[in-house]
């Protein structure tokens, strides 16, 4: 292939603004790495708001300083997102408002693509979890399907998270494979093994200096099946039940109740620590400490905090479905996630056998370098290249 010619790439950066977890993660990082590693193409950064404007324009402006990037260029729409959001669902131009001569437009979420745009827009559909279990976005799942299908109609190209998004696609939204490439996510350097000095130090405000727990993160949400952890802890023995409690680190989601419910019913209060969302500055050491981490959810389109967990060397159970088996590999346990008999099973082995704990530990960071976003970059800035070598 000759080389390719120097592009105008704009890209949406609103989840990094709005969604500080999953979404706004992978486009910090997405971002922060094709600047870091092109300095050949210009990019254009997109943000809408009104509120909060110095404090998101830092946010912004603190990346690009990260980078050192001179070939970037950052604009600001007074806009509130829930109206962009509005005017991007409809046949409005978005053209109207952004006015640069872009050659590749990536929205790193669907909500970012325009129903009437550019010629050449690329993005990333993280999962369809709308679409198999609706009910756990309720009215708000006929909306994610609509939005999605306008992306996936007026997209040159579709990254997957996984090929178990990629399937979802074909399978759900009769979507071309070949216009499907499965890029992986990639996990933050500070996701690491610390010293245990280190460890105690940052994690002694969430958790007892002298307790040994049970760690979960992520959004408390239905899919993250986080009642099913209760019930297995609770079929525990008695001597592991005293010892251990759980942890479960992460904003407050949504339709949350069944888990408060399960952990009242179980009479377990006194064994949930319930952290709220926790920073990336203080999270890697939270899994560090971790003696098991366990993520049972029914689906994921990749699943970031099981590869964080492994890159912190804690031993992993996860569940067997959805993309969270590509993920693991051979580094962790894989379980049922509606089968408590078996989660508690496996716990059990991990918390009681320390030779197969410490296997685990030594597996997961190994099987986690296999995961960078400098590579998650690399092969999205291929999508774009190919695409304007395509003209």
């Amino acid at each position: 292939m000759a080389e390719s010619r120097e592009m105008n790439i704009g890209i949406d950066i609103n989840c990094l603004l709005f969604d500080r977890s999953g979404f706004g993660r992978y486009t910090e990082n997405l971002v922060k790495n094709l600047l870091l590693i092109d300095h050949k193409n210009e990019y254009f950064l997109y943000a809408n708001f009104i509120r909060k404007s110095q404090e998101r324009r830092k946010i912004i402006h603190g990346l690009i300083q990260e980078t050192n990037a001179k070939n970037v260029t950052v604009k600001v729409f007074p806009l509130p997102a829930h109206w962009k959001e509005m005017l991007t669902g409809t046949s409005y131009s978005y053209t109207s408002i952004v006015k640069d001569p872009l050659d590749i437009y990536f929205a790193p979420h669907y909500a970012g693509i325009p129903k009437n745009g550019f010629s050449q827009m690329v993005v990333t559909i993280h999962d369809l979890v709308f679409i198999k279990y609706p009910e756990h976005r309720g009215r708000l799942s006929d909306y994610y399907l609509k939005r999605t299908k306008i992306a996936v109609e007026k997209s040159v190209k579709i990254i997957a998270d996984s090929e178990s998004t990629k399937k979802d696609l074909i399978d759900l939204l009769d979507v071309n494979a070949d216009k499907i490439k499965v890029i992986y996510l990639g996990v933050d350097e500070q996701f690491k093994v610390y010293h245990q000095n280190e460890i105690i130090a940052r994690t002694q405000k969430y958790v007892p200096t002298e307790q040994k727990y049970i760690l979960s993160v992520g959004t408390l949400e239905p899919r993250k099946n986080l009642s099913m952890i209760v019930k297995a802890f609770s079929l525990l023995p008695i001597e592991l039940q005293q010892t251990y409690k759980i942890v479960f680190t992460g904003g407050k989601g949504w339709n949350n109740q069944a888990l408060a419910q399960t952990i009242a019913d179980y009479n377990l209060k006194d064994r949930v620590i319930f952290t709220g969302f926790v920073s990336d500055e203080d999270l890697p050491y939270l899994y560090n400490r971790a003696d098991l981490f366990i993520y049972p959810s029914l689906y994921e389109g990749f699943g970031l905090p099981v590869l964080e967990a492994m890159a912190c060397g804690a031993p992993i159970i996860t569940s067997n479905v959805s993309s969270l088996p590509e993920v693991v590999g051979k580094a962790g346990i894989l379980i049922d996630p509606k089968n408590e008999q078996e989660i508690a099973h496996k716990m059990k082995q991990i918390l009681t056998n320390p030779k197969l704990a410490d296997d685990l530990r030594k597996k997961g960071p190994l099987q986690a370098k296999k995961f960078t976003w400098k590579k998650t970059a690399q092969e999205t800035l291929k999508i774009f290249e190919r695409i304007e070598y395509a003209k």
